[in-house]
């Protein structure tokens, strides 16, 4: 991961936005009593984390996390990439699914590097 194209950079920026839009859909259209509603907050927030430090570190946008919320986030996004291997395993090569999830743990295993380089 030394070098990020940046049709790489695109699409791990492009993943991030994704996730956010769809786990702020998902938010919108839950209850508020659901037990995986704080799950999902959390992971949004890791989210959006993720992206920041991307763009802070490629396109030189400003980074407005600290450090108890990049740790945090690196914590829940690195988390997240086990799950995210079985959804690639099981995906059929070649699919859509297949790629967006492909892109997704590329993104994640970006950001947890910038995370983890920063502090």
């Amino acid at each position: 991961m030394s070098e990020v194209s940046a049709v790489e950079q695109n699409h791990a920026i492009a993943a991030f936005e994704s996730v956010i839009r769809k786990s702020e859909h998902a938010l919108d259209s839950m209850a508020p009593n659901v037990p995986a509603r704080k799950t999902l907050i959390k992971r949004l927030k890791a989210a959006k984390v993720g992206l920041a430090v991307l763009q802070s570190v490629w396109q030189e946008k400003s980074f407005e996390y600290d450090m108890t919320e990049s740790k945090e986030a690196r914590n829940v996004l690195a988390g997240m990439l086990p799950m995210l291997g079985k959804f690639y395993d099981k995906a059929k090569p070649g699919s859509s699914q297949h790629t967006l999830i492909q892109r997704r743990i590329a993104a994640f295993e970006l950001a947890v590097k910038f995370l983890d380089e920063r502090y």
